[in-house]
């Protein structure tokens, strides 16, 4: 069953760069600063940004500590699309020689 809402399958936060990775259901990687998303989550010590929970579905992410909820809809469009380095083509770093 299709569910209604914009939801992720997965999300890492980094508290050191203060950004959220989000994992959505097609497979598409989004990073979000968290400090550019809410003056909350700016303003708070970084060791409270990894102790965060699910709001329903996967349809946001809550901080207790913080009292702040953030909808994934709202931190993918305020996000970048992130191609994670296993998908980025090698690049050798020598010349490689093509035949004539």
């Amino acid at each position: 069953m299709h569910n209604p809402f914009f939801c992720a399958v997965a999300a890492t936060v980094n508290s050191a760069a203060r950004v959220v990775e989000i994992t959505l259901e097609d497979g598409k990687v989004y990073r979000c600063s968290l400090s550019d998303a809410s003056d909350r989550l700016r303003l708070v010590d970084s060791s409270l940004l990894t102790s965060w929970e699910w709001i329903g579905p996967k349809a946001g992410m809550h901080w207790p500590a913080v009292d702040e909820d953030l909808s994934i809809e709202y931190l993918v469009a305020n996000g970048t699309l992130y191609t994670p380095p296993s998908f980025v083509k090698h690049i050798p770093s020598e010349p490689v020689a093509i035949p004539a």
